[in-house]
């Protein structure tokens, strides 16, 4: 370690100094210099310390110099114009779309110049939106947007050739009002679909049973006999209830039952041959001188002539009986007081 100039200065003061005290006090000389030798070698003990490391100082190198890349230039973009709820026939008259976009445009040299060339673009870019549009139908209001924007954003010039125009963020929707009118009439269209299929099918179900279940009693039993198969019997006891609902589906009378039939059944010949005779003999009545000459005789044709009963047709409002007709001719000499026999007999 060096000794600098200060640290010699320092021993010398040291060592002045205590030889200045060991006068004063008295001190051997001796006593002085021994005590200034234990000092002087303490200070070179604490002088011989490695100093700490001191930082170095270097001097820094200048930054080195930033190149720049050279500002891109700047384009300013087409002059534009914004329109918003501009409304557009579509296919449907009672319908129309909401149209909104930003119009942009460019000048055309040539030609003559207008004094607003935007509302020229606009009124050119909304021309070509309606002829869109006025072939669209309501009910694709998506699919209509992204087909207008796509054709719409082709730059294309206006009648004159002023400007070239084209449109971006194309916006095309139907108004709310419209949107809930369409989706009831929507509802009304599905609901009147289901009643038409839903009356369709009844028809065709009536015209099944009509025509081919029911047309005679026959594919009736049979009809019956598919859906229920094996109960033979049971079809038995029914074939009176299926003619009858056969006559009904095809506006026939009722059919008669079998009983009804041998009530109503033609008269037998011994009827027809009594009928015969009391007609002759009412003609004979008529006549005065036949009248005469059967009282002479004392008989007449109807002496031996017994009540016979007539079976009489039974109408839909009269019970099961039959009826008889009057005979009054009995042997007493005297007709009727007409002169005639009236009888009914009624046949089918």
């Amino acid at each position: 370690m060096k000794l600098d100039r200060n640290s010699l200065l320092t021993a010398a003061a040291i060592v002045l100094v205590l030889y200045v005290v060991s006068l004063v006090v008295g001190l051997p000389a001796w006593a002085a210099v021994v005590l200034t030798v234990v000092l002087l070698v303490l200070l070179a003990v604490v002088w011989k310390q490695p100093d700490e490391p001191r930082p170095v100082v270097t001097k820094q190198a200048p930054p080195p110099s930033v190149v720049l890349p050279d500002p891109e230039p700047v384009f300013s973009g087409p002059p534009s114009r914004t329109v918003s709820d501009v409304r557009l026939p579509s296919a449907s008259p009672d319908f129309q779309f909401s149209f909104s976009a930003v119009v942009q445009w460019s000048t055309v040299l040539s030609g003559s110049r207008h004094a607003d060339l935007g509302a020229v673009a606009v009124d050119a870019l909304l021309e070509r939106a309606r002829s869109l549009t006025a072939r669209q139908q309501v009910t694709e209001e998506s699919l209509n947007q992204h087909r207008l924007a796509a054709i719409l954003g082709e730059p294309a010039l206006d009648e004159k050739g002023q400007v070239r125009s084209w449109a971006t963020d194309v916006r095309l929707r139907l108004p709310d009002a419209d949107q809930k009118h369409l989706q009831h009439l929507a509802a009304l269209h599905r609901r009147e679909q289901t009643t038409l299929l839903e009356r369709r099918m009844e028809q065709d179900k009536r015209a099944y049973l009509k025509d081919d279940v029911f047309a005679t009693p026959g594919s009736a039993a049979v009809w019956w006999l598919v859906n229920h198969p094996g109960e033979v019997e049971t079809a038995l006891g029914l074939l009176d209830t299926l003619a009858e609902l056969s006559a009904a589906a095809n506006d026939l009378p009722a059919r008669r039952t079998a009983a009804e039939e041998i009530e109503r059944q033609r008269p037998t010949r011994a009827e027809l041959a009594f009928s015969t005779a009391i007609e002759e003999l009412s003609d004979a009545g008529s006549d005065p001188a036949g009248a005469s000459s059967a009282e002479a005789d004392g008989s007449s044709p109807t002496a031996t002539a017994e009540q016979r009963p007539v079976p009489r047709q039974r109408t839909d409002d009269q019970s099961d009986r039959h009826e008889t007709g009057p005979a009054r001719s009995k042997l007493n000499g005297s007709g009727p007081e007409d002169g005639t026999y009236r009888e009914q007999f009624f046949t089918e």
